[in-house]
């Protein structure tokens, strides 16, 4: 059987004017798909209070945080109460000259003891709530509700006093310390003031944008391709490099972004670890979507090489041209592929999903025609047409006392089945036609 592929008349080129156009708005697409990236990640961790709990307990399930959340409990503990103190007051007259070693030693204690409560679930859940409380009191002033911050100086703050009246608990000595722990001393700033208003412009304009702007970028990328006559492949090639570009320049962003923050906000460097971990954490979905655009971008590309007039792309075609021509069987094939890709891939938003499945599913359609016009030996309706031919030859041959032979004809009707042309029931009517 001859794999030659047939030749493809030239659609009429598009103008360079439209070139220019469906460039400049492939590249306007990957522009507005890069704004949406970051903006659904601001919205989804700063403003949507289940995810930002779930992420709260990916952070005091940390050991590097849970070490530094266990530091500044025993600081604020030992800032507010005078161990030495407390302990000359409980022991006996003759042994209140060791209060001051006992309370040196104590602080050790204290340190191990912080870090062993940070590892229980109750208590990880007060760190949970706490910080809950801060994004609450975060999206207020986002939203430009000032009046959550008058018991914080203008700050938004983490409170973290029930953390250190739980581990002030286990010091049976230290009597009364709701009285000496007031709510302003274990307050740890998140937000100053001064940052406010960058950050409620920022937040504002990204919010506004984050749930329509991909719409945009769709369509910039629809307008392309439909500008691109006869240069279509070429801007979808575009596409998926820029969409490459895209991912690699979130995760850099990413990177950079956190060794700035990490280096310059960061005075103590026994502090480093915890805020490096908690950047990771807190950034880890940004970093998903980066992939996600790599990988979508690799795969765009994959496409647009497949559908190429390079000859090992050429040769995939023939070679896949069987399957292809097969409606049930190339589907089938095709929706397991998407969807394994989809559980691979970190994808977190539903309308990304839905756009990929159907960008995909309007590739393989350009596919499966382009191979038709291609290979048209391999398709399925040429092949049962052979198949009557020679079931009508046969019949017209006994017609006229001159029947072929019987075993021939079966021996063609096996090696079409044999080299994937029929399936079993084409086969077996075939074959009962012949006998």
């Amino acid at each position: 059987m001859s794999t030659t592929p047939a030749t493809i008349p030239a659609p009429a080129a598009a103008s360079r004017t439209r070139r220019i156009l469906a460039r400049a708005l492939v590249v306007v697409g990957v522009l507005l798909t890069l704004v949406s990236l970051l903006a659904v990640f601001v919205k989804r961790e700063a403003l949507d209070p289940d995810h930002f709990k779930q992420t709260s307990q990916e952070l005091i399930a940390n050991p590097a945080i849970q070490d530094e959340v266990a530091a500044q409990m025993v600081e604020i503990l030992y800032a507010n109460v005078d161990v030495g103190a407390q302990l000359k007051d409980e022991l006996p007259s003759n042994l209140q000259s060791l209060a001051g070693p006992i309370a040196g030693l104590s602080r050790e204690l204290a340190d191990r003891a912080a870090q062993e409560l940070l590892s229980r679930p109750k208590v990880q859940d007060l760190f949970v709530t706490a910080l809950s409380l801060s994004q609450q009191q975060l999206i207020a002033v986002l939203h430009g509700d000032t009046r959550v911050l008058e018991t914080s100086n203008g700050n938004v703050v983490l409170n973290v006093r029930p953390l250190v009246l739980q581990l002030g608990d286990r010091f049976n000595f230290v009597s009364n310390l709701a009285d000496k722990i007031p709510q302003e001393s274990a307050q740890v700033t998140i937000l100053k003031s001064d940052d406010l208003n960058t950050a409620q412009n920022l937040t504002h304009l990204l919010e506004s944008v984050a749930n329509w702007i991909w719409l945009l970028a769709v369509a910039a990328w629809a307008a392309a391709i439909w500008l691109a006559r006869g240069r279509r492949r070429e801007e979808v090639r575009a596409l998926g490099v820029g969409l490459i570009l895209v991912g690699l320049l979130v995760l850099v962003i990413r990177s950079v972004a956190g060794s700035y923050l990490v280096d310059q906000l960061v005075v103590s460097d026994s502090v480093r670890p915890a805020a490096s971990e908690a950047w990771r954490i807190i950034t880890d979905s940004l970093a998903q979507e980066g992939w996600v655009a790599l990988a979508v971008g690799v795969l765009v590309a994959l496409g647009a090489w497949l559908t190429g007039p390079g000859r090992y792309a050429t040769s995939a075609r023939t070679a896949l041209a069987p399957v292809l021509f097969r409606t049930e069987v190339a589907w089938v094939s095709f929706v397991l592929l998407l969807l394994l890709i989809l559980w691979i891939l970190p994808i977190q938003s539903f309308s990304t999903t839905v756009v990929l499945a159907a960008a995909a599913a309007a590739g393989f359609v350009v596919l499966r025609r382009q191979v038709a016009v291609e290979v048209p030996e391999a398709g399925f309706p040429d092949v049962a047409g052979a198949v009557q031919s020679r079931v009508s030859e046969a019949r017209e041959s006994r017609s006229r006392g001159r029947s072929p032979s019987t075993t021939d004809e079966l021996e063609r009707l096996a090696k079409l089945k044999a080299d994937g042309h029929l399936s079993d029931e084409e086969y077996a009517a075939a074959k009962a036609k012949l006998l």
